[in-house]
């Protein structure tokens, strides 16, 4: 009977007019950009509120697991297809009898995210191999025709049984249908041109495919469209129709900005999506206007290959997700079942890993907004309404956690550890420097990130710059530091400003000064033989000094002080200590954890 409706399909049925496709544009991305503020805001708001979500990627490619005819490939092997160059017939005949998911897979899916603290699953409905989860009647490319099971249905109701909200990857490429789009800055695996293609048959099947999805599984929450190039992309896939069609089914659905392709995250607008979705990486800031999510893999490819061991680590995972939800964005990691819907056990471990830590501090995550405070060098800072959670990767050595803010008039700070149930009261000092919280007591440190809640309402104290120590002097830690030319600090056993790596690079640090005069300048560094020479220069006041990197022991570990000269400040008030590179005749410039300027005495 499938081949019988795909026969009327193909006659004529799915071939609809350009017009036709286009003829609600108005309800789609335009309505979307002129949507009132506080309509867009109640529709966001689980999302940001979630803050952390599952991606999977699961098809045929997870059958291959990374492997054609002996071969094996690297990367991001759900690409299998077009990293083997293998023709849409071959690569259908070859996987899909071996396409045999397990019962209940679903069902371990839906639960290892609900344990480990995941609000939200987006599962691939069809990756850009064109191989659909859900029963469809524009092919027999699909689950039900390969497996006699509609996978899409099984995975939509495992996750509303855990009561987790359910979004749908959808790939606006397709290998396998012969009339999709290829070339024109698009993958084209088999060697096949575009020339010969009827791109607005393909256009109206993608189309329908989503159409059935949207239609006919009951509430879907995000829709993750991937993905377009500079030459393909907007109207091309007839994108204001898709998403008015979308929109008709599903009126508060969320979707992603992949419908385009811009040079950059900061180009897009609502009228492109409501999420932006930087891959891979974390922004050091969100995006004006628009919601953000950052999707990551634990091991650098999306789809199963059983010759990947190149995890991540929990901590690594754990301090990803607050990095991201301090910044405004949500965390969308990524696991890549088996092929019979198994998810590779290091999977499990991480994910299980999260868990126990979400469980203990998802107070933390959950519903809270980006730091207002600025950045601090301990750690990560995410905000509710009077409240300020403490992440902190680095232990402060004196036990003394420095939060650079002013309480409001009146208020006094009170602090614990979120861990510990009995909520004990740390002690709480404040001069005008901030706030400092002893933390002396260790019984409650995570290795992932430990959390102090901070209730207190103020106002910070960053634009003030680093206050003197006690004895005068100034510590400029490498976490304190603005940073440029790809320069990177790195929260490691010992924090370090690293990948130094260019002459663009420089470092800046605001500095409180209380006592003009003349300052020793002293950076504890590290350099390689290598790499050993560049010369940099330090601006401070109205002093500017230069000076040639040494190796330390030839490692970039081996930490020690450089006494460059002095500097002098004529004046108090809040002033810039510059560090740049002048020359770099090896790999890096040097690493570098702190600068101290320390007052020299008449």
């Amino acid at each position: 009977m499938k081949k019988r409706l795909l026969q009327a399909c193909l006659s004529g049925a799915l071939f609809l007019s350009t017009n036709v496709i286009y003829a609600q544009q108005d309800a789609g991305l335009v309505a979307n950009a002129q949507e009132p503020e506080a309509i867009r805001d109640a529709r966001m708001r689980w999302f940001r509120d979630a803050h952390f979500g599952m991606f999977v990627h699961w098809g045929l490619y997870s059958v291959a697991a990374g492997e054609w005819n002996g071969k094996n490939y690297d990367g991001c092997v759900e690409w299998l297809q077009n990293m083997a160059n293998v023709p849409a017939a071959e690569y259908a005949s070859k996987l899909t009898p071996l396409f045999k998911p397990k019962k209940d897979f679903a069902r371990e899916w839906a639960k290892t995210a609900k344990d480990a603290g995941c609000r939200y699953v987006i599962f691939t409905s069809r990756h850009h191999e064109g191989f659909a989860l859900h029963d469809s009647k524009t092919t027999t490319f699909d689950a039900m025709d390969v497996t006699g099971r509609d996978l899409f249905r099984e995975i939509v109701n495992a996750l509303h049984e855990q009561g987790l909200r359910v979004g749908v990857y959808f790939s606006l490429l397709d290998w396998h249908q012969p009339d999709a789009y290829v070339e024109h800055g698009l993958p084209a695996p088999g060697g096949v041109k575009n020339d010969t293609r009827d791109n607005a048959k393909y256009v109206a099947y993608m189309h329908q495919q989503a159409e059935e999805i949207f239609s006919n599984y009951g509430p879907i929450d995000v829709v993750w469209w991937d993905y377009s190039s500079k030459e393909i992309q907007g109207e091309k896939w007839g994108a204001n129709a898709l998403v008015a069609m979308v929109k008709k089914h599903h009126p508060n659905i969320i979707m992603n900005n992949r419908l385009y392709a811009f040079d950059n995250n900061n180009e897009y607008t609502r009228a492109n999506g409501d999420l932006v979705t930087p891959e891979q990486f974390i922004p050091e800031t969100g995006f004006k206007g628009m919601d953000w999510e950052s999707c990551m893999t634990m091991n650098g490819t999306w789809g199963y290959s059983k010759h990947n061991d190149k995890w991540h680590t929990g901590q690594e995972l754990v301090r990803n997700m607050i990095d991201i939800v301090s910044k405004g964005g949500n965390y969308l990691l990524n696991v890549g079942p088996m092929g019979d819907g198994t998810i590779p056990g290091q999977s499990i471990t991480l994910m299980h890993g999260i868990g126990d830590w979400m469980r203990v501090n998802s107070e933390a995550i959950y519903g809270t907004r980006a730091n207002s405070i600025g950045r601090v060098n301990w750690g990560r800072i995410t905000t509710k309404p009077g409240k300020y959670f403490l992440h902190i990767f680095s232990w402060p050595a004196d036990n003394r956690l420095y939060v650079p803010l002013a309480p409001d008039a009146g208020v006094q700070p009170q602090a614990y550890f979120l861990a510990d149930a009995a909520h004990t009261p740390l002690r709480v000092q404040t001069d005008e420097r901030g706030i400092f919280i002893d933390v002396s007591n260790r019984a409650f440190k995570n290795n992932n990130a430990t959390v102090v809640e901070l209730d207190v309402t103020g106002t910070s104290l960053l634009s003030k710059g680093i206050f003197p120590e006690k004895d005068g002097s100034y510590m400029l830690p490498a976490g304190d530091a603005q940073l440029t030319g790809g320069i990177v600090y790195s929260e490691g056993e010992v924090p370090a400003l690293c990948n130094w790596m260019n002459v663009e690079g420089k470092v800046t640090w605001r500095v409180n000064v209380k006592q003009p005069g003349e300052y020793k300048v002293v950076l504890n560094m590290a350099c390689t033989d290598a790499s050993a020479g560049a010369k940099i220069g330090v601006a401070a006041g109205n002093t500017d000094l230069s000076g040639t990197v040494k190796s330390t022991d030839n490692s970039w570990a081996a930490y020690k002080d450089w006494a460059l000269g002095t500097v002098t400040f004529e004046h108090a008030g809040t002033q810039n200590v510059v560090i740049d590179a002048v020359t770099k005749p090896g790999l890096g410039v040097m690493n570098l954890t702190k600068v101290r300027l320390i007052p020299v005495k008449k």
